[in-house]
């Protein structure tokens, strides 16, 4: 019966520790490195002394840290005439004898280059337990300075504008074409799109693997705005991108309830007369008798008139935990996570953690500790009630400019559906499907 080994070694920095079942049957014996060559002194003693069939590996680049090393501890183990099997790599010692000079060739080019990138990849990771800037460009705003981001003066203005601007008007589409009529800036929507989830402008630094730390240099954007921001990007996600950036309020918002089609928004002049008239007609309309058109202002009036009369009721009605209680238990869980991280030196100075022990822990707290903040910055307004007071106030919508009502709509409302009367479908019924109002209730 055949006597197996297995060995894996493990860079914390960059990897993740294996799981005991990636081998896929029983072995006889694990050696396992985290950060040393301890177990692979004692695979060695234990190959001298009581030799095994095989050694499992899932890389070649795992017995050694460099290229020469490597080729060293192969020829060590094949000298004991064991057996080494990658698991992740064409290789194995009795097949890898028949090959020819051109594949072995390859197999020790593809070795070079994994210890290649290790190599930039530890760095990487190094810097990443300093808290310093990912490698590539800095952001379009910043520079990079001894101790991470900083701000650039010429180009931190432009940046900050284009935020204020899409906060204002809430369209991608109008924030490009702004830094393009006023700075002669010009950037691609996916690129406004990225800078609008970009974490550096919010003061915080992402990195690979969903990992982000907070607070690590001076935001462009305050937690508020980033917030707000988002809120706006989720409310987009309901609509094309086209209805997204419309200059009229109720775009992506309206829907036939007899056919399910949304509808589109068209703009009417009479001869002679300079008078715009705007309608909304459902686009795929598959009735026999297709829907008509639907005047915009009638549509936006009646929405309003639901709003302001459905609205406090519905929020009065919402049956939710308390956003303050839900704010303390995660503030709560933030506090306990600093704490540790606080304790680190402590744990250093006494030997219990090594300095670069202590740098993964504290990461990965920082981690944690951001993904809590965004779960508070995630969290609906505290002063919703508040809110409605205004919102049920005819005058007050009547006051706001149209990308201002087109932002409060699509924060509140998911859809509007026009239900036609079936004698006579120019007449009609408005019926609104509030974010926040239970679906068995509509």
């Amino acid at each position: 019966m055949a006597f197996i080994i297995t060995y894996s070694y493990t860079d914390s920095i960059i990897d993740q520790v294996p799981d005991s079942f990636i081998w896929g049957l029983e072995v006889d014996k694990n050696y396992q490195d985290i950060d040393s060559r301890l177990a692979f002194n004692q695979l060695i003693n234990h190959c001298q002394n009581d030799p095994p069939n095989y050694i499992l590996i899932r890389s070649l680049h795992e017995l050694g840290d460099s290229f020469a090393h490597i080729l060293k501890a192969i020829a060590l183990i094949e000298s004991l005439n064991v057996e080494i099997i990658a698991i992740e790599q064409p290789y194995n010692s009795t097949h890898f004898k028949t090959l020819n000079i051109e594949k072995k060739h390859q197999i020790w080019q593809q070795i070079e280059k994994t210890i290649y990138q290790r190599k930039l990849q530890k760095g990487h990771g190094k810097n990443r337990l300093q808290t310093l800037p990912p490698p590539g460009r800095s952001p379009y705003g910043y520079q990079k300075g001894k101790e991470g981001y900083i701000i650039n003066r010429s180009t931190a203005p432009i940046v900050k504008d284009f935020f204020d601007y899409y906060l204002k008007y809430a369209s991608l589409r109008d924030s490009v074409r702004y830094l393009k009529e006023k700075y002669n800036k010009k950037i691609s929507h996916s690129t406004a799109l990225k800078w609008l989830k970009n974490p550096v402008y919010r003061g915080d630094l992402a990195y690979k693997n969903n990992y982000i730390v907070s607070d690590t240099h001076t935001p462009i954007i305050s937690r508020e705005e980033a917030s707000q921001i988002d809120r706006l990007l989720k409310s987009h996600r309901r609509i094309s991108p086209r209805s997204a950036s419309s200059p009229h309020c109720l775009s992506g918002l309206v829907k036939c309830k007899i056919c399910n089609s949304p509808c589109k928004i068209t703009s009417v002049t009479q001869k002679r007369k300079n008078t715009k008239y705007l309608y909304l007609t459902p686009i795929n309309c598959s009735q026999n008798k297709s829907c008509s058109s639907w005047n915009y202002q009638n549509i936006l009036e009646k929405t309003i008139n639901i709003i302001c009369a459905d609205l406090p009721i519905i929020v009065n009605n919402i049956n939710s935990p308390d956003i303050k209680i839900i704010s303390e238990q995660i503030n709560n869980l933030i506090n306990e996570k600093q704490t540790i991280i606080d304790s680190l030196p402590c744990l250093i100075a006494e030997n219990i953690l090594d300095l670069e022990t202590a740098q993964i822990r504290k990461l990965k707290l920082e981690t944690e500790i951001s993904h809590l903040k965004d779960q508070i910055n995630s969290l609906p307004p505290n002063n919703l009630k508040e809110m409605t007071d205004n919102l049920s106030l005819q005058q007050f919508w009547y006051d706001l400019s149209e990308p201002e009502k087109r932002f409060y709509l699509r924060e509140f409302i998911t859809q509007i559906y026009v239900i036609p009367h079936l004698e006579n479908r120019k007449n009609y019924d408005i019926e609104l499907d509030f974010i926040f109002r239970p679906k068995n209730q509509l």
